[in-house]
């Protein structure tokens, strides 16, 4: 199976699951109905099957909640979890589609212009790659240092200072757009700027 591609999201409020969604039948080719499922933890105890997407915002509190899809090559999914009081999303690609550099690359700039436009007023952070070692931390200097495999940070508010960094920034560019400021790491080639 392919590299799992994350893109992992801290918002300081809960998000509209079918914008995300919108996204992610974006990409790819959905060749089945959703599957929500309900657990205590990351150890899946007290797993439990959902049979709405209605049920999803009253167990956010208490629940971790993943709603996966089989799509054409593979699997996709969001999974939504409540850490301290932030709610931190999890899209995700299991698809060969996105073992070609370039699709990769695609998927990154259409999460850019497609959805961040329409949550991003309500985002901290946001972190993808592939393979990803992510967990939320108020301190953003942990928060950095802590995760691994991430090809490219997304900064949303006045609470980031790109200047307070520990982090090895050799390894690292920053771009600023007028919305957020980007950390990308110096080997991915990705340009924020339109093709058109």
């Amino acid at each position: 199976m392919a590299e799992v591609v994350e893109i992992n999201i801290i918002s300081r409020v809960v998000l509209d699951n079918d914008i995300l969604f919108s996204f992610i039948h974006e990409q790819v080719e959905i060749q089945g109905n959703r599957t929500i499922e309900a657990m205590n933890n990351w150890a899946y105890e007290g797993l439990h099957r959902l049979g709405s997407k209605e049920d999803i915002q009253n167990l956010l509190d208490t629940k971790i909640v993943c709603i996966t899809q089989k799509a054409v090559d593979g699997y996709v999914g969001l999974n939504i979890e409540k850490v301290d009081k932030r709610f931190c999303y999890t899209i995700w690609f299991n698809n060969n589609k996105y073992e070609n550099i370039n699709n990769y690359y695609q998927l990154i700039k259409s999460f850019i212009s497609f959805a961040m436009p329409q949550i991003d007023k309500q985002l901290i952070v946001c972190a993808i790659g592939k393979e990803v070692i992510f967990e939320f931390d108020e301190d953003m200097n942990k928060l950095l240092n802590n995760a691994h495999n991430i090809d490219i940070w997304i900064f949303f508010n006045e609470m980031f200072d790109a200047n307070s960094l520990d982090l090895k920034m050799s390894d690292y560019k920053i771009d600023k757009t007028k919305d957020y400021l980007i950390i990308k790491k110096q080997s991915f080639r990705y340009e924020l700027k339109d093709d058109n």
